[in-house]
């Protein structure tokens, strides 16, 4: 019979199988598990299947393309936090890399169930997403974001003498190291900030007149003018290149403005400090997991438990690398490439291929998107939209419209209004009398209905996410009543602030239920609040099927039957 120490020792051991067998240093091993692993027979057995599974590993590893080992890299990164504390410190360096497609992080993760658990972690990822940076900003931001070193080669002194070469974008006249400093330098950094809105000041008392709409720049083209951190200004051979915007940008208030917001909105991340919470993600002891969090039904299907814990309960770990993982995600991340792990030094993800296997072939569980929601809609072919406001049972509007059919029916009060735009016409029923209208419609009205069909039907706060809010935040709700919706559905919530007419604030909220396997909502709800009251207050909410061909065409026969 094996004892419950036994049991106890097997579990922890799990974590030194790595060590146990390639650890540099024998002292990484405590002498009490290293003695159990000796004489256990159980582990013994998984020591065999850990060296068979990371012979395997490296071969598949040598054979894949740069992109699969980048994730597979990154994969090893996140998994080195198994059964370690995580807090906001550790998931920002790793917030930019979520957004690269060809790392995309297709199973649950320690860094990703913090940030299904941390709302402040999931906004600073969405801001980011509405950055719209290429691969090679990402990177440089991931290595920022990482780097927490105090001490460079750089002074202070030094690198106030080139701020003013960094607000003109003259960076030839400073070097890389000038450049890394300033960014990580919170006093420098903020020097830069108030040299930047100097010439600010200086410019708007000047007419500028510029053949570049300030629209047309993006936080894209002036980030590197912000965060220059990683560049190099002698080996930079597309600055030439880049003479019209940047000549543009020393002279444009506008502009100078935005670089401001940038600014403060990527050092925010930087400097914001942790939440209240911490997650702990663990491999279950056995195929029955129990997901210890709010979200019950997040992980389920995977074998892992998740531990919200109490910050002042989070104690400092020693990493499973020789350096911080902090420290080895600046090295692994490079601004052209992600160099493979050939040897997989983590025990922890070691453990996880001999329990549960590669977790890369199971089912995603991710958060939905709102960029996922807005493409889904556009793809549903068939749509039913009840639209309902407080105190009210019945529907103040039904809308049905069919991209297949192109056709769009309304129904308020007594009235059905049918527009079938492939043969020009437009049918009012009145419901009182049953008699039938039908006129034609002209050039304009099939353009105008033909928009409302072809777009997001009302179904969204925002006909285009490109003027989406900066202060619009996307979070995940972790628990909620689902308004008699049966369906398995998740649930999120939209957030953001407006400026009303007479300039007062007024805060919004839009919260939709999503079914996660299409992506598309089953129900919304909007509220809003004035910045005195303390509760949001509903507004209205839709209801939402998708029908097929068949019973589209059967909803236009009953509706105007006989005609």
């Amino acid at each position: 019979m094996v004892s419950a120490d036994s049991n106890f020792l097997c579990s922890e051991s799990k974590q030194y199988y790595y060590d146990f067998l390639y650890g540099e240093e024998q002292k990484t091993v405590p002498d009490y598990i290293a003695d159990h692993i000796n004489n256990c027979q159980s582990c013994q057995q998984q020591l065999n299947q850990l060296k068979a599974a990371l012979s395997e590993a490296q071969n598949l590893t040598q054979e894949q393309n740069q992109a699969d080992s980048a994730e597979t890299t990154m994969l090893q990164l996140h998994f080195a936090y198994i059964g370690k504390p995580v807090t906001c410190e550790t998931v920002k360096p790793f917030l930019p890399t979520l957004l690269e497609p060809k790392l995309e992080v297709r199973t649950p993760t320690p860094i990703t169930v913090h940030l299904d658990s941390c709302p402040e972690c999931s906004e600073d990822l969405e801001t980011i997403r509405r950055l719209n940076l290429n691969r090679k900003q990402l990177c440089r931001l991931s290595q920022l974001l990482a780097d927490k070193s105090t001490k460079d080669k750089v002074s202070c002194s030094k690198a106030h003498a080139a701020i003013l070469f960094i607000v003109l974008m003259t960076f030839r006249e400073t070097d890389a190291e000038v450049l890394k400093h300033v960014c990580v330098c919170r006093r420098c950094r903020q020097a830069l900030y108030e040299y930047r809105n100097a010439v600010i000041r200086d410019v708007g008392s000047e007419i500028q007149q510029t053949e570049l709409p300030c629209q047309e720049v993006l936080a894209a083209d002036i980030f590197d003018y912000v965060v220059p951190y990683g560049l190099d200004p002698i080996a930079n051979q597309y600055a030439k290149f880049r003479e019209s915007l940047t000549s543009h940008l020393r002279r444009c208030t506008t502009c100078l403005a935005k670089m401001q917001q940038l600014h403060e909105t990527v050092y925010a991340i930087a400097d914001r400090v942790d939440s209240e919470i911490a997650t702990v993600y663990n491999i279950a002891e056995s195929s029955e997991a129990s997901v210890r969090s709010e979200s019950t039904d997040l992980y389920r299907g995977f074998p892992i438990n998740v531990d919200v814990i109490e910050p002042e309960k989070v104690r400092v770990v020693e990493s499973p690398f020789d350096h911080s993982p902090a420290a080895a995600l600046r090295q692994k991340l490079t601004a052209t490439s992600l160099i493979p792990i050939i040897k997989a030094g983590i025990a922890a993800a070691a453990a996880l291929l001999i329990g549960i296997g590669l977790l890369i072939s199971t089912p995603s569980a991710k958060a939905v998107t709102i960029e996922q929601i807005y493409k889904a809609i556009e793809k549903a072919k068939n749509v039913y939209i009840a639209s309902f406001v407080p105190d009210r049972k019945e529907p103040v509007q039904e809308k049905w419209v069919s991209r297949a059919l192109n056709v769009y029916i309304t129904k308020t009060g007594k009235q059905v209004v049918l527009w079938d735009l492939q043969n020009k016409v437009k049918k009012a029923r009145h419901l009182d009398s049953n008699s039938v209208e039908t006129t034609v419609l002209s050039a304009e009205m099939i353009t105008e209905v033909g928009m409302t069909v072809t777009t997001f039907l009302g179904l969204v706060p925002f006909a285009d996410l490109s003027v989406l809010h900066d202060n619009a935040s996307w979070n995940k709700v972790a628990s909620q009543d689902l308004g008699g919706i049966t369906e398995r559905v998740e649930v999120y919530d939209l957030t953001w602030s407006e400026k009303a007419y007479d300039g007062s604030v007024v805060f919004k909220k839009w919260r939709v239920f999503v079914d996660p396997k299409t992506n598309l909502p089953k129900r919304t709800e909007f509220y809003q609040k004035l910045p005195a009251e303390d509760e949001y207050t509903f507004i209205s909410s839709m209801e939402i099927e998708y029908l097929s061909d068949s019973k589209m065409q059967s909803i236009i026969r009953d509706v105007f039957s006989g005609q």
